[in-house]
């Protein structure tokens, strides 16, 4: 059995690796693309299970039926913990899921999306658009086609949130995990700001979660995570975040009830309830 497509007993399976020990296994209805890009192999499948699903270099990014769950648990508990998050990056997130979620915030001028990978955007708009929803064409959506670590470098402007939703600690995404690229984060970071990114299975990889938050710690203040069962992950995910000020754990349960229904947040799976549990859930990881 080989990782990626098999073919058993004349049915097909999907074999993704999670951890060096294990692998998950889906049955596949039928494979609607699969193309190897300048960065990376993309497909796109249809699973009885999980429904159409997106998979990068092998691995799952993100379920039409629940993933939801993984963009409004990234996107909203950091943005309610900020009073007026007006001028948004996102490092990735070329399925467009974080960028419907940021946009419903209706504070937000501007979204900054940067994507390596172009070819990600046009096959999630052409095989996936009920995850990014219109998000790209938003007026208030600029849309990068370039290096995170480039941009970030580079660039004179400075974000209120910035969120990272890239692929795991390997290929294009390496860069992006150094401890040198969170200083340069934090210099286009307002004062009052606050920074997250994706920090893989809670079970799966707690190295590399205990090692973003460590190399965070060393240059901000306040370095915490939160995490959620996402079905299609096989996990419980976790989102590592870091500031001087902020921390979406603390905020107390009447302030966000208050922004959630000041902002008139339509969500599926989040709300002031879940946001303030979110801290007793991490207690269990």
């Amino acid at each position: 059995m080989k990782i990626g497509l098999n073919i058993i007993d004349g049915e097909k399976f999907y074999v993704e690796p999670i951890t060096p020990n294990s692998y998950h296994m889906v049955k596949v209805e039928n494979i609607v693309y699969s193309h190897k890009s300048k960065y990376q192999l993309i497909e796109i499948i249809d699973t009885y299970d999980y429904g159409r699903v997106l998979i990068l270099d092998h691995s799952t990014q993100v379920s039409d039926r629940d993933e939801y769950i993984y963009h409004e648990i990234f996107a909203h508990p950091i943005l309610i913990s900020h009073p007026n998050p007006r001028k948004i990056l996102i490092i990735g997130g070329g399925d467009g899921g974080l960028l419907r979620e940021v946009l419903k915030h209706r504070m937000v001028e501007e979204a900054v999306l940067v994507e390596i990978d172009g070819e990600v955007i046009e096959v999630v708009e052409k095989y996936l658009p009920s995850i990014p929803q219109g998000a790209f064409k938003d007026p208030r959506s600029r849309i990068i086609i370039g290096d995170g670590a480039e941009f970030v470098e580079k660039t004179d402007e400075i974000f209120d949130v910035i969120f990272m939703d890239v692929t795991d600690d390997i290929g294009p995404s390496t860069p992006l995990y150094q401890l040198e690229f969170y200083r340069k984060v934090k210099e286009i970071l307002n004062s009052g700001g606050i920074f997250v990114t994706q920090s893989l299975g809670v079970e799966q990889h707690p190295n590399a979660r205990l090692k973003i938050i460590s190399d965070l710690k060393k240059i901000f203040r306040v370095s915490d995570f939160y995490a959620v069962y996402v079905p299609s992950f096989n996990n419980r995910w976790s989102f590592t975040f870091a500031s001087d000020i902020l921390n979406p754990l603390e905020i107390d349960l009447e302030t966000v009830k208050r922004r959630f229904w000041k902002r008139n947040l339509k969500t599926k799976y989040y709300s002031p309830e879940i946001h303030y549990a979110l801290k007793y859930l991490k207690m269990k990881c």
